[in-house]
């Protein structure tokens, strides 16, 4: 669920001039040909530092994040998740850096291992079997790969998200829903074991409202940074 695409590519534009970003970030140059390399190694080292925030420009902590609200609703399925927190993606792995400066694009994958803990209402059915259930949810994602593509701006002296698209997948993800059936134990049992012996379709109605919300929360924290940061101190010219 794009470590997230926030946690990463704070990290990527990485050259800073002294005092206006952590003397952790360290500066990667244009006109270096390992550009890629580069900021590759500095996302790495930096990101999970990063994770823990920047107050001083305003740079909320990462881990975890803040979701709030997300709901899931589909025809057959509809479920509430409320006070959502995601958490792990400090601990992420970076596969791949691709940046065309004179282009003004970009393209980050990465691999996480998350977990999503909610408050959950759930009313609906998952193919042929009902359920509901009014409790605690408990979300374990392994191996949550994600790619994503964007392009930017310069827009007086500042870079400027333009336009950004994701894909993702995953190797398994296992649930733990309380209270299902109003603590029914055998129903929620059979219920629980079904969810997760087909995790792959639930995933496929849950996954998307969820990866939205995050995704968009790292967008206004990398626009936050562009802000404040100038784009010449962000990459060496």
């Amino acid at each position: 669920m794009h470590v997230l695409f926030c946690v990463l590519a704070a990290a990527l534009f990485c050259g800073a001039s002294a005092g206006t970003l952590p003397s952790f970030i360290k500066a990667c140059s244009v006109s270096d040909p390992n550009l890629n390399q580069c900021v590759e190694q500095v996302i790495t080292s930096a990101g999970a530092k990063f994770a823990n925030g920047i107050p001083e420009l305003g740079i909320k902590p990462l881990d975890p994040v803040e979701l709030g609200r997300v709901v899931v609703n589909n025809p057959a399925l509809k479920i509430t998740f409320d006070d959502t927190v995601v958490t792990g993606l400090s601990g992420f792995r970076i596969n791949s850096y691709k940046m065309q400066p004179n282009k003004g694009k970009a393209e980050l994958d990465f691999t996480a291992n998350v977990t999503l803990k909610a408050h959950y209402v759930m009313d609906g059915q998952v193919l042929i079997l009902p359920i509901r259930g009014n409790g605690q949810a408990k979300i374990k994602i392994t191996n949550l790969n994600i790619v994503i593509k964007y392009g930017y701006k310069t827009v007086d002296g500042h870079w400027t998200v333009t336009d950004h698209k994701d894909s993702y997948k995953m190797d398994h993800a296992h649930f733990k829903f309380t209270n299902l059936f109003s603590g029914n134990k055998e129903l929620a049992d059979t219920t629980g074991r079904f969810l997760n012996e087909n995790w792959s379709i639930i995933m496929q109605e849950i996954a998307p409202p969820a990866i939205e919300q995050i995704i968009a929360k790292c967008v206004d924290i990398i626009r936050m940074l562009f802000s404040v940061v100038p784009a010449d101190e962000l990459l060496l010219q």
